[in-house]
């Protein structure tokens, strides 16, 4: 979990350092356009004007991506840029000189305003994010419970899909998706009575028909969430086979969303590496052999790949972290203070 984590702030750090850069472009493009057009006197002196008006759009975009301290960085930036401009420019000219700092005074004002304000917004955001989060765990180990398996079983795969996720390159936004539906995949086993959902022995036919709509009900349930909505794409196609032979649609390859390709492989290795009433526990070597044998057939080739890159050892680390902090979130909601 800690690669996982790592991966995403790597990821993170690179979209801000690239929202940085644009802030920084936009306050010297307008800033030297502002220098270069003409003032007073001059029929393009509209323009000049009007560009000086636009100092205020990266204060704004500071302040949604960078919150209160980017909006006031920001600022104090449009501030040296601007100020000689107006005791160069307008040198001598005491009216115009007010004039100009009191377009000064306005960008400090915008970005103190928009700054605290944004800050408020993505605090709530953030409250919001968590609360969401925990009352998905908490209704995850209710239906975990209600199997009477590994009541862990679902904050397990996600930690696995979040860590193969990462492993894949999935950025943020992907892995909050992945995320979600890992936690959920089973929840449409609600509507499978309990006769069904607890027999020790095989099931009939007719009972496998009524178990294999549970991807179908998971989904109804999902896009009734607007926050779930994108999660519900995997859920459904949760079982799915790379190959063709999975259901409730028998997709295949890319037909079958990569979130829920990568899902397979995580459900696969905790349901192999997890003691089940029919059978004990088999090793992470083995659990690794079978998922390469499957490879093309139910799973997606690339994610056995990567997902035969990470060692057993670090497999059997998040297993342990799991266990030890069962609340613990993962890669949850991407952060709204980054804008994701």
């Amino acid at each position: 979990m800690k690669q996982t984590a790592r991966r995403v702030n790597d990821w993170r750090f690179g979209r801000q350092r690239r929202r940085l850069i644009i802030v920084g472009l936009l306050i010297a493009v307008v800033g030297l356009s502002h220098w270069l057009t003409p003032v007073a006197g001059n029929p393009f002196h509209v323009v000049h004007v009007s560009l000086r008006k636009l100092f205020i759009l990266p204060i704004v975009l500071a302040a949604i991506w960078f919150e209160f301290r980017g909006a006031i960085i920001a600022a104090a930036v449009v501030t040296i840029v601007y100020l000689p401009h107006v005791f160069l420019q307008w040198s001598g000219n005491l009216t115009e000189n007010v004039n100009q700092m009191g377009e000064v005074a306005t960008a400090w004002i915008i970005a103190l305003l928009s700054g605290f304000f944004v800050r408020i917004e993505k605090t709530a955001l953030r409250e919001t994010a968590r609360t969401h989060e925990g009352s998905l765990v908490a209704l995850v180990a209710a239906l975990d419970a209600r199997e009477h398996e590994t009541q862990l079983h679902s904050l397990r795969v996600r930690a696995y899909a979040l860590r193969l996720g990462a492993e894949l390159g999935m950025n943020p936004d992907q892995m909050r998706v992945l995320g979600q539906a890992s936690l959920l995949h089973d929840i449409g086993k609600v509507g499978t009575p309990d006769p069904i959902l607890l027999k020790p022995g095989p099931l009939t036919d007719e009972e496998w028909e009524m178990m294999r709509r549970h991807p179908e009900v998971g989904q109804r349930i999902l896009l009734s969430v607007p926050f779930l909505r994108d999660s519900a794409k995997i859920v459904y196609s949760h079982h799915e086979h790379y190959d063709g032979t999975g259901y409730p649609k028998r997709l295949s390859g890319d037909q079958i969303p990569f979130g829920s390709r990568v899902f397979a492989i995580a459900d696969a290795f905790d349901a192999l590496t997890s003691d089940r009433p029919y059978r004990k526990r088999v090793s992470c070597g083995e659990t690794q052999r079978i998922i390469k044998e499957d490879s093309g057939k139910h799973f997606d080739p690339e994610a056995v790949r990567a997902f035969l890159r990470i060692s057993c050892a670090e497999w059997e680390q998040i297993d342990r972290e799991v266990a030890a902090a069962p609340d613990f979130l993962g890669v949850g909601p991407s952060n709204p203070a980054s804008g994701g």
